[in-house]
């Protein structure tokens, strides 16, 4: 991964979480990286292309992301929440190393510091589709499971 940790801000510090889970269990889970933050004033308007581009350049995906989401609050359009969704298993390997990466990417964006938050996801599947992937599914579904994520 290449990004440029000298645009301008200082690094962020990201609390580290102690890894405790046993790897067996995370082989089909999915693992969620919220993090929140208040963008800059300026940032407002093109704060998801931009974010996914970096996502993109920072080639997060050959470290198991699977899906990423940006969102903006209805009612203040500074507070921002980017939803990530890794493979379990390889996130877990790399926890703090992620987690550092993905503030990182963000934190050009950030008026004040971002918060980080992980979890272990529970995709809410029917019985019937429960061997799906998130690549079976369309974007307007794992934009309805990631909006089920955040709720939660």
């Amino acid at each position: 991964m290449h990004l440029n940790t000298r645009a301008g801000k200082a690094s962020v510090p990201t609390p580290k979480y102690p890894a405790k889970q046993d790897t067996r269990q995370l082989e089909s889970q999915v693992a969620a990286l919220r993090i929140d933050f208040v963008s800059k004033p300026s940032d407002t308007t093109e704060i998801a292309s931009e974010l996914g581009e970096l996502l993109e350049q920072a080639h997060l995906h050959r470290e198991g992301l699977q899906a990423s989401m940006v969102l903006v609050s209805d009612r203040e359009a500074r507070l921002v929440t980017l939803l990530t969704l890794w493979d379990a298993q390889r996130f877990q390997l790399s926890r703090d190393r992620l987690i550092d990466w993905t503030i990182k990417v963000v934190a050009r964006f950030a008026d004040k510091q971002p918060r980080a938050y992980t979890s272990v996801a529970h995709l809410l599947l029917p019985p019937a589709s429960s061997k799906l992937t998130l690549s079976d599914l369309q974007p307007s579904e794992i934009a309805e499971l990631v909006e089920i994520l955040a709720a939660g």
